[in-house]
């Protein structure tokens, strides 16, 4: 039995490695010189690999959401089990994000090469499948260089658009259309949102927390508490980015940033109780939020810098802590972590995996339809769909 692996990024490793613990020939095909390319420039270099608030409800997908199960019983816990097996010790912040103690994305790629040579995985790096087809219970690959393979089994774990500097090309996905499969399109997720500077415009470099909101005329279809930064662009951060799937072919976006949830619960009554002791309205904001926030916040409500500090003017302040600025897009996909276009999940296996309309074709990591936050989750799915896929049940 021969098992063929497109993609030798997370989810394309670790099918790897969990197919040859069944069968004795496989093989992985990646387009980079070494493995794990995109993994070893994840957590600005240190590998978020997961985080310990996995959980289904975390994800979301662009079509019906259909890996509830997988996530519940393939959870943190396993998953960090399964690295120390595999020798990657790890540790997680306070906030749960999960990094290996060398705090080395680069380490990570190269351990898990060299697992795959120990065990005798063939690699075939600087190599670019073009298409696939199936011909007598046998998948046919072809490269650009010209040459041909043949498995009786094939996980596709290709990856996605984004990163396009680092190779990463969803043309492979095509060929899944003669076997019937549907695909959704693709576009950049967990991107920076380009935005008008309305608002904004005085608070480039300037970073915070704030409940961000993005709205349909006046419909609300995301809303997320996170940081933010704004930039001559728009807006980037986590908090933005875990909302930027919602963007797409859609016009007239807005999106609001409501600052106000920072503020302490008793802040407004203790201001009263000492309304006093303020020479100016920027004043009571001071201890709080970054001055060019207090400054623009001012000048996009007509008070000046220097307005006296009156307690109604000062409600009034609070009543209104946020910014509303046009939504024109998202950044390209350069600058995305992960895109949506993805295999339709209704003709997936939820449970394996596997394609539903042909036999023995198996699928892993960005080309399923799943979209996690910043923070480890992308990864965690990664990994554990490339365990899955990897498992080759029928």
């Amino acid at each position: 039995m021969k098992i063929g692996i497109i993609g030798g990024g997370a989810s394309g490793i670790f099918a790897a490695i969990e197919a040859r613990k069944k069968y004795s020939d496989v093989t992985i095909f990646d387009k980079n010189d070494f493995l794990g390319r995109k993994l070893s420039s994840t957590g600005a270099g240190r590998c978020n690999l997961t985080n310990v608030n996995v959980s289904p409800g975390i994800y979301q997908s662009i079509n019906k959401f259909s890996f509830q199960d997988l996530i519940k019983n393939y959870d943190y816990i396993f998953l960090n089990e399964y690295f120390r097996q595999l020798g990657i010790h790890t540790y997680h912040t306070d906030d749960g994000w999960v990094y290996p103690l060398s705090n080395s994305a680069r380490n990570i790629s190269t351990l898990l090469e060299d697992h795959l040579t120990t065990v005798n995985v063939k690699i075939n790096k600087n190599t670019s499948v073009s298409s696939f087809i199936k011909i007598k219970n046998r998948f046919q690959l072809k490269t650009d260089s010209g040459k041909s393979y043949e498995f009786d089994k094939l996980i596709l774990a290709s990856g996605g658009k984004a990163y396009p500097q680092l190779r990463a090309s969803d043309a492979i996905l095509q060929s899944l259309l003669n076997f019937g499969h549907k695909l959704i399109p693709a576009f950049p997720a967990l991107a920076p949102i380009k935005t008008s500077k309305h608002e904004t415009k005085s608070l480039n470099g300037v970073r915070l927390d704030a409940t961000i909101r993005i709205l349909d005329n006046k419909s609300v279809i995301g809303s997320e508490f996170g940081n933010i930064i704004f930039t001559e662009w728009g807006l980037n951060g986590p908090g933005v980015m875990n909302l930027s799937h919602l963007v797409h072919e859609k016009n007239n976006l807005k999106i609001v940033l409501d600052f106000s949830s920072v503020l302490p619960p008793e802040f407004l009554s203790i201001v009263i109780a000492n309304k006093d002791k303020f020479l100016y309205l920027s004043t009571a904001l001071l201890s709080i939020f970054n001055k060019k926030i207090i400054e623009q916040l001012l000048l996009n409500l007509n008070f000046g810098l220097y307005s006296p500090f009156r307690i109604n003017d000062f409600i009034n302040l609070t009543n209104k802590m946020m910014f509303t600025e046009n939504i024109l897009g998202t950044r390209d996909f350069e600058f995305a972590q992960i895109s949506t276009g993805a295999i339709e999940s209704s003709q997936i296996n939820p449970e394996t995996l596997e394609s539903k309309l042909c036999t023995g074709l198996y699928f892993a990591g960005e080309v399923l339809d799943m979209i996690g936050p910043c923070g480890g989750f992308n990864l965690h799915w990664a990994f554990i769909s490339g365990i899955i896929a990897g498992q080759l049940k029928n």
